[in-house]
């Protein structure tokens, strides 16, 4: 894959369902750059590995790396490759999108069966957050973690309500639950940095 068509298949990926696709090397720092990209991954919903045959040693170094910190922060990864690249070792039982030049439309296809296939996690996630509430011993701070996965991957109202929810909760000290959770004070810092986050978002 030359530049020009890993390009194009940026432009593609970028398209789909309409995601603010963000890059390390477009956003301005002030820290180490290492430190901003786990921030950004962070921050984000999920993300999307691009290389080819092409592709640097050096370069395929980072996009792995940054996949396995993806993994580690729990964010999914989808991976698109051109069809002659090779994958690392650890990676040759992993799923991913291939491209080829011929064929745009199923690059298409597939990354949008991709992105819905991480959308449903959104669900999931939001579900997880419901049981960690209704459950006979209250977890707030796992229903916060699993709110927050679900909101930033596909940002719904209903999900940004429930975080909203869960920092009166925290706040509460006559709520007999939060005052069980062993760490109250730090998750409700935690919630209310989120929610100044999404306000100005």
């Amino acid at each position: 894959m030359t530049d020009a068509a890993r390009r194009k298949v940026q432009r593609i990926v970028r398209c789909q369902r309409k995601f603010n696709a963000i890059r390390a090397t477009s956003e301005r720092g002030q820290k180490d750059y290492l430190v901003k990209i786990i921030q950004l991954i962070r921050g984000c919903g999920f993300g999307t590995a691009v290389f080819s045959e092409y592709t640097p040693a050096s370069t395929l170094a980072n996009i792995f790396f940054e996949v396995a910190l993806c993994n580690l922060l729990g964010k999914p990864v989808i991976i698109v490759k051109s069809e002659e690249a090779k994958c690392p070792s650890d990676f040759v039982r992993t799923e991913w999108v291939t491209y080829s030049g011929k064929k745009k439309q199923q690059l298409r296809n597939d990354y949008t069966d991709s992105v819905s296939s991480v959308l449903k996690l959104a669900k999931y996630y939001e579900t997880l957050g419901d049981l960690a509430i209704e459950a006979e011993d209250v977890h707030l701070e796992l229903a916060f973690e699993r709110y927050r996965q679900s909101f930033l991957i596909d940002g719904r109202a209903k999900v940004k309500k429930k975080i909203g929810n869960l920092r009166s909760r925290s706040r509460d000290k006559r709520d007999t639950a939060a005052n069980m959770a062993p760490a109250r004070s730090r998750i409700a810092v935690a919630i209310s940095e989120f929610s100044t986050f999404l306000n100005n978002t």
